[in-house]
């Protein structure tokens, strides 16, 4: 059977070399694989120095040490879940915004087409 820590010392080397992979390809910003680094060398750390998990264990009350491993996870992915929707909740009223200015500006364009008589309202492209 395979130790928690060799599992541990595992899961962080394939998460980091998984980010580096991605980060390289282009499909993940630097800026948010910072967070999953040090997720992957905290879990290293950790593993390869059992006793400093032993004692933060014991700190927060956690009577199996690995236990505490996955409550350290799942607080980083919490936090960065919360992050992302905040991130998403802020590009949807951008693009809300620039969607109502285009359609403004689109107005205006056709409003003013029409009075110099360069396009007949029958015409009229309809928006995309």
């Amino acid at each position: 059977m395979i130790s928690y820590r060799v599992t541990s010392i595992l899961i962080g080397l394939v998460i980091f070399l998984l980010i580096v992979r991605l980060v390289r390809q282009g499909r993940l910003q630097e800026r948010h694989s910072i967070l999953w680094f040090i997720m992957a060398i905290v879990i290293v750390v950790l593993a390869v120095f059992p006793p400093i998990l032993n004692k933060m264990a014991r700190f927060f009350g956690i009577s199996y040490a690995p236990n505490l491993l996955l409550l350290m996870g799942l607080g980083i992915l919490l936090v960065q879940n919360l992050y992302l929707f905040l991130h998403t909740s802020r590009h949807e009223a951008n693009i809300r915004e620039l969607t109502q200015q285009v359609a403004l500006i689109n107005r205006l364009v056709e409003e003013l087409s029409e009075r110099e008589g360069k396009v007949n309202p029958s015409e009229k492209r309809s928006p995309p």
